[in-house]
This record gives C-alpha cells, structure tokens and sequence, in this order.
C-alpha cells in the first residue's frame, strides 16, 4: 500500500508539473494586432510601449493570460507578456544603434509587426545658436545645438559632436571647445550644449570663426559664426 502511494503521489507531481509549463497561446483563427506608443524614440534608452490585441475568430478578446512573444532586430524588448482584456503591453528600450526596428508580436500561429524609428531615423534638423554671437570682454560663448524631429519635436539622448573652424590655421592654437571632441547627448528639450573659449588677442582684428553641431551618426548637422572682438 506504501508503495502504491508513493507511485501515485510522484504520478500527481509529474502531472502538476506538466500543467505548469503550459503555455496559454491565442486559439486556431485569432487574429493579433500589435501597436507601439510613441512610433519613434531616441538612441541610448529610449523607451516605447509596445502592445498586442489578440482577438478570437468570434470577435472576443482572448483568455486573460495568454502569452505573447515579443521579438526585435534592434534594440532590447521583454521577451513575453500575458494578455488583460486581451492585451499583452512590454517595453521596447533602443541601445546605442540608430535604425529602423522591426518588432514582431507572436501567440500561437498568428503574428503582426509593427516598426519603431531609432535616434538617426528621426533627426531631420539641428539647430545651432551661440549667446553671445559677439565674444568681447567675456572670451568665451555657449553654443546651443537644438535637435529636432520631422514634427518639431525636441529628441532627447541624441549624441552630437561640436567643432570649430575659422579662416587660416589661426583657429587651431586660438578657438577650442570645451568638449574637447567628446560627443554631449541631448537633454529632454533636445538640447546639447558647450562653450567656445578664445585666446585671440583682444586687440587684434575681429575675426569670424564657424561652430557646427554633427550628430552622432553624421547624418545631420548645423552650424552657427561667432564674431570675436
């Protein structure tokens, strides 16, 4: 009898633990639907909500808990959701790579895709101003690069690299930026900033020199003149 028992409780084990690793997955003839809010995010962390609807061949939402695959080719997506009314919502986190990703949405034998704009994909202009535009007493000014998406949206941690240049090789031993050539990321107005500092002598001749804004991908750039003395 004690063996008889022990057989049965390991097969109740075995079956509970087959139970367990069951997948819940949208049933034959459903149809899923996969969104993303916002359409475009920056390099480096942005972050979109990636949604799927999964509707059953009767027109109802699926089972709550049905699990939803979640698949990428640039970027980094949480690998599943469970369905709620019939949608599984994960987020989608870019990298440091621009592109267009596709995402692809998976419960069962259905799929959708849908595509999110990364960093490069989205930058159509770059704004430079300098305050001030003239250096004379103070030797130095900040430059403003404003990025910009195709709706006027400012687009935040987007690398741009600021350089300098200006009539003859006077610029080299005379102009230089404090970024040194590092690349500075937006902030959440989509604005990167640094400073142009001037050795040139205070009474020597104006001069104009050149400052311009490239982001990281070198896909867009702008650009600005500061008047020194």
């Amino acid at each position: 009898m004690a063996v008889r028992r022990g057989f049965l409780l390991a097969l109740a084990v075995v079956f509970l633990g087959t139970c367990n690793q069951a997948i819940l997955t949208a049933p034959a003839g459903s149809t899923l639907f996969v969104f993303v809010n916002p359409p475009f995010v920056a390099a480096q962390g942005g972050t979109a909500v990636v949604s799927a609807l999964v509707v059953e061949s009767i027109g109802t939402p699926v089972a709550d808990g049905t699990v939803v695959q979640f698949f990428t080719n640039l970027g980094r997506i949480e690998e599943q959701g469970k369905t709620n009314d019939g949608v599984a919502r994960v987020n989608f986190v870019s990298d440091t790579r621009s592109g267009l990703a596709t995402v692809t949405a998976r419960s069962g034998a259905v799929s959708a895709e849908t595509t999110i704009a990364v960093g490069g994909e989205l930058t159509l202009h770059v704004l430079v101003t300098a305050e001030p535009r003239r250096i004379v007493d103070s030797r130095s000014s900040q430059i403003t690069a404003t990025v910009l998406d195709s709706d006027g949206n400012p687009v935040p941690n987007i690398g741009v690299y600021f350089t300098v240049s200006g009539p003859g090789a006077q610029v080299a031993s005379t102009e230089f930026l404090d970024s040194g050539g590092r690349v500075i990321f937006t902030d959440n107005d989509g604005r990167a900033r640094d400073v142009l500092r001037t050795r040139w002598p205070r009474d020597a001749a104006a001069k104009t020199v050149t400052v311009t804004a490239t982001t990281a991908d070198g896909d867009d750039s702008g650009d600005t003149t500061v008047t020194i003395n």
